[in-house]
Parts: C-alpha cells; structure tokens; sequence
C-alpha cells in the first residue's frame, strides 16, 4: 500500500492506495500550535481505525513535493 498525504493550509488528506484502489481517506485538521509528535499519534490513529498496519505501508507520496520538513521513505523489504 501506498500512503498518499496531501498537507494543506487547513487540512492533511490522508489515503492509502493499492493498484488502482484507494483504501481509505481520512482528514486531519492542520494546526500550527500542534507538535510532530501530536501529528504522529494523530496519524497512528487514523491508521487504526482503519486497520491498516505499519507493515502494509510499502511507500509513501507527499504533496506539496516542497515540503523539506517532511520525508516519507519506501519500508525495506520483508525477509522471506
């Protein structure tokens, strides 16, 4: 699965894709008073609720491409 996250001056859209499908959308309001670390387990939440696990996230695209504070990295492979 592919985490799609969108980061806008009100909103981060959050989605994840497999193939063609999209999995799942989710919003979280952008808040400039909160931490990484509130954006992070608002992220974790999100993913919990809809079931996806960090494993299942194979890579991950990010808009504005601008973004220098933020880095979404391919997962190494799975050992066989």
């Amino acid at each position: 699965m592919i985490l799609a996250v969108d980061i806008g001056n009100s909103n981060i859209v959050l989605g994840g894709v497999r193939e063609k499908e999209i999995l799942f959308q989710a919003r979280i309001v952008t808040d400039h008073i909160k931490t990484s670390d509130q954006y992070c387990a608002e992220l974790k939440t999100m993913l919990d609720l809809f079931g996806v696990s960090a494993q299942e996230i194979e890579g991950g695209a990010l808009w504005p491409p601008s973004c220098r504070r933020c880095s979404i990295r391919s997962a190494p492979p799975s050992a066989s």
